[in-house]
């Protein structure tokens, strides 16, 4: 075994604690570090769902417009180094050595049990400041008030969308799931929301107010408006959309992320640009390249067609509306055959129930973790209402479902962004046989 696995294996070895939300370990342990994060400008994107897409779209848009931009986010489909970029470029793996040693050195030395993510974010503030980032879009892990992130002093936060999920630790009602996430929420730094819940607003603006942090909302200070019924086919995007900003109005916008929730974390993105003042100033023409050829892996991601292969990461009850929704507009008749894996922890049965109006048949599989659902009670949910096997191992499932898909069905790969991790590779593989085929 070489030294990066070895550290990965002892990385991922601080996973089998509890979650244990708290600051007081990452104040100490970024103190040993000079306090790495506070040496560059940053935005902190909160929410249940969308944070990836938003930090993805203003990563890209920032990288595009000449600053040194830095990604933070998790959890990470298949490398582990996709959790830490500088502008296209991954952390490498002997960064990730050489810090783990450092870090844990450190830490030891000063008695500081840091939990895997906490340790994580650690690496990635400490290699953004000596890699001399100007700006970093920092991701919230789990809710936001005592996330391992929320160290960060931002010229702009951001809270996406606030719904049910991760109730274990941030609360089973959304006012206290909104207290969690509004706990980004830092005094006078402006901060913009996505489309939430009645409920979920008044707390939000309540803790702004608190902290004279001027808030803004979509459908209410900003809006975006879609140019057409949002349908598009495999091969690209024939939507568009306007923003009505804060301040600021673009016409005819296309986002490289498929569906009209897309469209949504596009404008929040978009607002949070507008709201972070004159530090980071970014041009019409720039803003319409990165919204144009951004990319998130994993989200209504189209592999090939004939038969089409899509991944997606819904994994809570809100994913799956979106999915269902976008389903909706890009099956267009044809037979929708589901690969379909779960977390324990997670509601599937809310998930499955929004998706099952819209798919024909369904194979479930098992996630390479603990916390996978039992494949044999997913299935016994949806028996009686279509179709479905078990097939235990991901990729064997993967290869019978496509095997026994026509050139016009879609094969859509959904559930977990752990089975997404775990199955990419063989699908892009298959995909890229299916399509050479084709040719």
């Amino acid at each position: 075994m070489d030294k990066y696995s070895e550290i990965l294996n002892w990385l991922y070895g601080l996973r089998g604690g509890e979650i244990d939300l708290r600051l007081d370990r990452m104040e100490r342990a970024l103190g040993l570090f000079d306090h790495p994060e506070k040496k560059f400008l940053s935005f902190h994107i909160a929410g249940t769902n969308g944070k990836g897409s938003v930090s993805a779209i203003l990563h890209r848009i920032l990288s595009l417009a000449g600053y040194r931009t830095a990604l933070y986010t998790s959890p990470h489909l298949v490398s582990f180094t996709e959790r830490i970029c500088i502008g296209e470029k991954e952390i490498t793996p002997d960064e990730v050595v050489s810090l783990t040693a450092e870090i844990r050195d450190r830490i030891d030395g000063a008695r500081i049990p840091l939990t895997y993510f906490e340790f994580v974010t650690v690496m990635a503030f400490v290699h953004f400041a000596r890699q001399q980032i100007d700006v970093g879009v920092i991701e919230v892990g789990l809710g936001g008030r005592l996330d391992a992130t929320n160290l960060v002093r931002p010229i702009a936060s951001a809270i996406t969308t606030i719904s049910k999920d991760h109730e274990a630790y941030l609360g089973s009602d959304l006012a206290s799931i909104a207290r969690e996430k509004a706990g980004i929420i830092k005094a006078g730094v402006p901060v913009t929301c996505g489309a939430l819940p009645a409920e979920a607003v008044q707390v939000v603006k309540k803790i702004a107010n608190e902290r004279g942090a001027p808030c803004y909302f979509l459908n209410s200070e900003y809006n975006f408006a879609l140019k057409n019924d949002d349908h598009f086919d495999y091969k690209g995007i024939d939507d568009h959309f306007d923003y009505k900003g804060i301040k600021e109005e673009y016409f005819e916008l296309s986002v490289a992320l498929r569906g009209r929730h897309q469209k949504a974390n596009a404008a929040v993105a978009l607002s949070a640009l507008e709201i972070a003042g004159p530090s980071v100033p970014v041009s019409e023409a720039v803003i319409r390249e990165g919204l144009r050829t951004v990319r998130w892996p994993g989200r209504f991601e189209v592999l090939c067609e004939a038969p089409t292969i899509v991944l997606d990461g819904a994994h809570n009850g809100e994913g799956a509306k979106a999915l269902a929704d976008l389903l909706e507009s890009f099956r267009r008749g044809r037979k929708v055959k589901f690969l379909f894996a779960s977390m324990q922890d997670k509601d599937w049965r809310l998930i499955l129930d929004t998706l099952v109006p819209h798919a024909q048949e369904f194979v479930f599989t098992r996630v390479a973790m603990e916390r996978s659902a039992d494949p044999a009670s997913l299935a016994d949910y949806v028996k009686a209402k279509r179709p479905c096997q078990v097939i235990e191992n991901s990729q064997d499932a993967l290869e019978s479902l496509v095997a026994s898909a026509h050139a016009d069905d879609i094969v859509m790969i959904a559930g977990s962004l752990y089975l997404l991790g775990e199955i990419r590779p063989a699908a892009q593989a298959i995909a890229a046989k299916l399509s050479a085929g084709a040719a």
